[in-house]
């Protein structure tokens, strides 16, 4: 089974640019029999920085890291200091997302740094009230980490029903459906004319338009990678390298 089987959602990160940095360290050397002031062993933690809010039991948030200079990483603590929740690239971007629904009522606490452990940088971070889409978005996302494919090319369908005009739902539903193709037939799924007719239509349509949502969005390069795969599961050959 080859990686097309995987559909386009995990080949995201080839397009998305990773920062690197590198530090500087320097030494001096103390005179000869120089006596000892002050003397550490410490463990060097990236810069990290803390948040409250105070939230309802039930109520559903969404709560959204991003910056242009590093990986965000974000956890979501409970009122006694437990991590609920906590996210680094979500969905394929650097970006951090967390959306869940609180358990109980009082005050809670975000922890925003970097997963690389970057010393920091401009960034934003946002507290709001997760809508529908965002939550039948998210449940999709988690289902397809579970492997569960069926269900979640019904929550991405229910999202596309939400929001028409969000690419990366169409995106996730035709890899969903895919996936679930692939899981089904194991190793004996070896090209796209194993699909059914119906259902290889229903993938092609689902990354078409996809590709055409995101090259509206100005992201033409990721469009045309999508564009590349739903041809190959219309026509079965494989893209030129």
């Amino acid at each position: 089974m080859g990686d097309w089987a995987y559909g386009v959602s995990n080949r995201r990160a080839l397009l998305v640019l990773g920062l690197m940095v590198a530090g500087l360290w320097g030494s001096a050397a103390l005179p000869a029999m120089a006596q000892t002031i002050l003397e550490e062993q410490v463990e060097f933690q990236p810069r990290q920085d803390t948040y409250t809010f105070t939230a309802e039991a039930g109520q559903s948030v969404i709560i959204e890291m991003t910056s242009e200079e590093f990986d965000t990483f974000v956890q979501l603590l409970t009122p006694a200091g437990e991590v609920l929740e906590q996210n680094d690239d979500y969905n394929g971007t650097p970006n951090a997302t967390i959306v869940a629904t609180i358990p109980e009522s009082g005050e809670y606490t975000l922890r925003a740094g970097s997963f690389y452990g970057q010393i920091g940088g401009n960034y934003q971070i946002s507290v709001k009230p997760a809508t529908d889409y965002e939550q039948v978005y998210d449940r999709a996302l988690e289902l397809m980490q579970s492997e569960d494919y069926g269900d979640a090319a019904e929550a991405y369908a229910a999202a596309v029903s939400l929001v028409p005009d969000d690419p990366n739902a169409y995106l996730g539903r035709a890899d969903a459906l895919l996936r679930q193709q692939a899981l089904h037939l194991g190793e004996s799924f070896t090209g796209p004319e194993d699909l059914s007719p119906a259902l290889r239509s229903t993938i092609v349509e689902n990354y078409e338009r996809a590709a055409q949502l995101f090259a509206a969005r100005g992201q033409g390069d990721f469009a045309a990678l999508i564009l590349e795969q739903a041809e190959f599961i219309r026509s079965g050959q494989a893209p030129q390298e």
